[in-house]
C-alpha cells in the first residue's frame, strides 16, 4: 500500500503553483498512513483485546477496551418461527417492532415514537412508563392485544451499561438527549418489566434480552447474511461487537457446549486513552480531544467519527491558511469557528469525482464562502485534504476490523455497519475495503449496509434468547 501522500498530494492540485504544492505536501506529510501503521493499528488492537480478555484484573486494567460478554452464543440458522417484539431505545426516539417469523423469513412492522423533553428531564419511571404506553398503543393498533401467549421482547439499550446477563444490564449513565435524575446503576429490564407491569402487560411481553445496538446491528446483518460475525456503528461515534471464540476468552466462566462461541461488544470508542495508539495521532486529532466534550477519552473514535471528521478537516484547512497556502493567508470567517465545518460538509466534498468542483463548491456556498473567497486553487487545495482527511478515516477504522476479522479465523466474513458516515460518505467503503483486501489475507471479506438494525436486530436477539435458553448454554 503505497503512502498516502504519494498516492494522493497533487491529484486535484495539478494546476496549482509549485510553491502553493510545496507548502501543501509539508502539511499534509503529517497525515501519512503507511502500510506499517495499518499493521501496528492492528497489532495493537489484538494485545488490548487480550489484555481485557484475561483474569488478571491488573493486566485487563492496562486494556482500553471493555470486551464486554453479551451472553449471546445462538445466531439464527433460517429455520425458525414464530412471532418476537423488538424494543429499540436510542435516544429521543424509539421504535417498536413486530417480528413476525416463517422458516426464518422475517415478516415486520414497525412504528416509531417520540419521547416528550419533560419526559426525558423527570424521573427514569416516567420514560419508562411511556414508553409501555406505546408498547399498549402498538398492541391495539395491530390488533395483537388478544394473544393469549406472552410476546418474547428483545431490548436494544443503547446507553453505556455493564452487561450481567442475557436479560440484565446496568446503567452506567445517561447521554444523548436524557437528563433523568435517576436510574443510574439500575436495570433497564427491570424498570421496563415494573412498567409493563403497571400497564397491566406484565403477561404479553416477556423481556428476555437486552443489548446494545453494535450487537443488534450484527444480529440484524446476520440475518441478511448468514456469514456476518461483525457489527459496526460508523456514525457519529463508533463501536463494534464480534463472534469470538470463547477460547480466546481467559476469563471466560460459562461451559463449552457447541456453539464454542460468544458475542462480544469491544466498546472501541476509548481504545488509545492510555496512550497506546500515540503512534499516529497528529496535533489535529490532539487538537480535536482539547476541544470536545469528553478530553482525554474516545480517544479511537476522534481520529475518523463522524462527530470529529470535519473539525479534523477544519483544522488542516486552518493550518494550511497559516502556511500561505490557502485563501491568500485569510482564514474566512466562516472556517474560525470551531466544528464549524462538519462532516456533511466533508461527504458532500467527497461526491465530486474527476475534476469536477461542483459539490465541493456547495458545500463552501453552505458555509457562507463565496466564490471571490475560495479561488480555483483553494477549492483544489480543500478537495485534497478532504480527501486525504477521508481516506485516513477509512484506513485507521479498517484497521481495527481487520483486526476482528483476522481474530475470527473464518474464510468467509461480513462485516453489517450501520451509521450515517459509513451510509452516506462516497468513498469510506472502497477505502475500507483497501485494507481489508490487504490486510486479511486468510478471509474474504463483504461489507454491507444494515441500516437501523438496531430495531429489527433486537427481535432477533428475543430469538436467539429462546434459542440458547433452550439448549441451556451458560454463559457466566
Amino acid at each position: 500500500m503505497e503512502k498516502l501522500t504519494e498516492q494522493w498530494t497533487g491529484q486535484f492540485c495539478a494546476s496549482v503553483n509549485a510553491e502553493k504544492r510545496e507548502k501543501v505536501v509539508k502539511v499534509l506529510k503529517d497525515l501519512v498512513l503507511n502500510a506499517d501503521d495499518v499493521a501496528k493499528i492492528m497489532k495493537v488492537f489484538t494485545s488490548q483485546m487480550d489484555l481485557a480478555n484475561g483474569t488478571d484484573e491488573g493486566k485487563r486494567k492496562q486494556s482500553d477496551l471493555l470486551m464486554d460478554n453479551t451472553h449471546v452464543r445462538c445466531l439464527m440458522d433460517g429455520t425458525e418461527s414464530g412471532d418476537y417484539l423488538g424494543l429499540d431505545l436510542g435516544g429521543t426516539n424509539f421504535r417498536v417492532v413486530l417480528i413476525r417469523l416463517k422458516k426464518g423469513v422475517a415478516e415486520t412492522t414497525m412504528d416509531n415514537y417520540t419521547i416528550p423533553s419533560d419526559v426525558l428531564c423527570g424521573p427514569t419511571k416516567g420514560v419508562f412508563d411511556f414508553i409501555a404506553n406505546k408498547i399498549m398503543d402498538f398492541f391495539e393498533k395491530h390488533d395483537i392485544d388478544n394473544r393469549k401467549e406472552a410476546l418474547p421482547l428483545g431490548f436494544t439499550f443503547s446507553f453505556p451499561s455493564t452487561q450481567v446477563a442475557l436479560n440484565s444490564s446496568r446503567l452506567v449513565t445517561w447521554t444523548k438527549s436524557f437528563k433523568c435524575p435517576d436510574g443510574v446503576g439500575e436495570d433497564p429490564v427491570k424498570l421496563l418489566e415494573q412498567a409493563l407491569q403497571r400497564r397491566g402487560l406484565a403477561d404479553k411481553v416477556d423481556v428476555v434480552a437486552v443489548m446494545n445496538d453494535t450487537t443488534s446491528t450484527l444480529l440484524a446483518g446476520n440475518y441478511i447474511d448468514k456469514k456476518a460475525r461483525i457489527g459496526v456503528i460508523l456514525g457519529t461515534g463508533s463501536n463494534a461487537a464480534f463472534v469470538d471464540h470463547v477460547e480466546n476468552i481467559e476469563r471466560w466462566t460459562g461451559d463449552t457446549k457447541d456453539p464454542k462461541e460468544v458475542v462480544v461488544v469491544v466498546e472501541w470508542g476509548c481504545a488509545g486513552d492510555n496512550g497506546c495508539l500515540d503512534f499516529y495521532r497528529t496535533q489535529y486529532e490532539k487538537e480535536v480531544d482539547n476541544s470536545s466534550n469528553h478530553v482525554g477519552s474516545y480517544t479511537f473514535e476522534k481520529s475518523f467519527s463522524g462527530l470529529y471528521l470535519g473539525e479534523l478537516v477544519r483544522l488542516v484547512l486552518v493550518r494550511l491558511t497559516q502556511e500561505g497556502a490557502l485563501f491568500d493567508g485569510n482564514l474566512p470567517q466562516s472556517l474560525s469557528e470551531t466544528w464549524s465545518l462538519t462532516t456533511s460538509h466533508v461527504t458532500e466534498m467527497e461526491r465530486d469525482e474527476s475534476m469536477s468542483t461542483m459539490h465541493t463548491r456547495e458545500a463552501l456556498k453552505q458555509l457562507q464562502m463565496t466564490s471571490s473567497e475560495a479561488t480555483e486553487d483553494d477549492v483544489a487545495i480543500i478537495r485534497e485534504v478532504a480527501a486525504m482527511i477521508s481516506r485516513r478515516a477509512a484506513y485507521i477504522v479498517a484497521a481495527a476490523i481487520a483486526a476482528l476479522v483476522n481474530r475470527t479465523q473464518l474464510p468467509d466474513v461480513t462485516v453489517a455497519i450501520d451509521g450515517s458516515l459509513y451510509e452516506n460518505h462516497p468513498k469510506f467503503h472502497s477505502c475500507m475495503m483497501d485494507i481489508l483486501n490487504t490486510f486479511c489475507p486468510k478471509s474474504r471479506v463483504k461489507l454491507i449496509l444494515v441500516k437501523d438494525g438496531s430495531g429489527l436486530g433486537a427481535g432477533f436477539v428475543a430469538v436467539s434468547a429462546l434459542k440458547q435458553n433452550a439448549a441451556q448454554l451458560r454463559c457466566s
